[in-house]
């Protein structure tokens, strides 16, 4: 046991030092950078710098340093870790109030004529090539009528809409159980995709601290904007994977989501009928 303690210890603390340290250190070391090129050194560092310069400085000073510069970097981690949170709520785009519902509102009536195209075209026969690009046109905005202000709430809101359309499932209580019955392989590929989705808004976190360390010297702040846009790249793409693996697990287990819950699935195929039984059952009358 003390083993297996001391192993997760190593891991956490590898863990910790990864993700917080190493990048806050180039965080910090940046700041401290650009503040003395703008301002001259930091207040009282005078002293410290001149003792290092004599080789002077004490084992206490040293030590104190090194833990000032740990400690740092570590809050600095953890502020962009909060920062990534808030990015990541934006991104997916559950805004209270009037200014999110305004650009939904807006979302819809792009998806709404972008689909009369379409209709409109399958109607007069156009070719395949056509109703196609017309198809890609439309999905661009959402692949089901948007609810949210974003793309990237809306990829995953629409999960919902087309798994419910096609199955009868409500996936917002059947997701859970259907985790549990996915093949471990399954699993690991959704956790590595949404930890794709989690590493994106951190880095966009990233991006924040350095747009607003372009205060104390410029050059931070067009890097800090070009990590934001790269992670709002990659945010879009991490989103969009995950949306399409979850539909995915529910396309290729939802057949064992039913039978593990004892609701029979004849063909093997989940129906719409079949849906609403599972959702009559796992929502248990909520």
């Amino acid at each position: 046991m003390n083993s297996f303690l001391n192993e997760l210890a190593k891991q956490l603390a590898g863990k910790w030092v990864s993700l917080l340290v190493v990048p806050g250190a180039l965080f910090v070391a940046s700041v401290v950078v650009g503040w003395r090129m703008h301002f001259g050194s930091w207040p009282g560092s005078e002293h410290f710098v001149a003792a290092l310069q004599r080789g002077r400085a004490s084992g206490g000073q040293l030590a104190a340093a090194a833990l000032g510069a740990v400690l740092l970097s570590a809050w600095a981690g953890l502020l962009a870790q909060g920062a990534g949170r808030a990015v990541h709520w934006l991104w997916l785009g559950q805004w209270p109030g009037r200014t999110g519902e305004a650009l939904a509102d807006r979302r819809r009536r792009r998806w709404a004529r972008a689909q009369e195209r379409y209709e409109q075209a399958y109607r007069q026969g156009q070719s395949d090539e056509t109703l196609a690009e017309l198809a890609y046109r439309r999905n661009l905005v959402a692949l089901a009528p948007p609810t949210r202000p974003t793309h990237m709430g809306d990829s995953i809101a629409a999960l919902s809409t087309r798994v419910g359309i096609e199955y009868g499932l409500d996936l917002e209580h059947g997701w859970p159980r259907l985790w549990l019955v996915l093949p471990e392989e399954a699993r690991a590929v959704l956790d590595e995709s949404r930890d794709a989705v989690n590493r994106s808004a951190t880095v966009a976190g990233w991006g924040v601290l350095y747009i607003l360390a372009g205060a104390v010297w410029w050059p931070l702040g067009p890097a800090g904007l070009g990590a934001l846009l790269t992670a709002v790249v990659r945010g879009r793409s991490a989103v969009t994977n995950l949306a399409q693996l979850m539909e995915s697990a529910v396309d290729l287990h939802g057949a064992s989501l039913a039978t593990s819950l004892g609701i029979p699935v004849p063909d093997g195929r989940v129906t719409p009928e079949i849906g609403r039984e599972v959702t009559r059952v796992v929502r248990k009358g909520a």
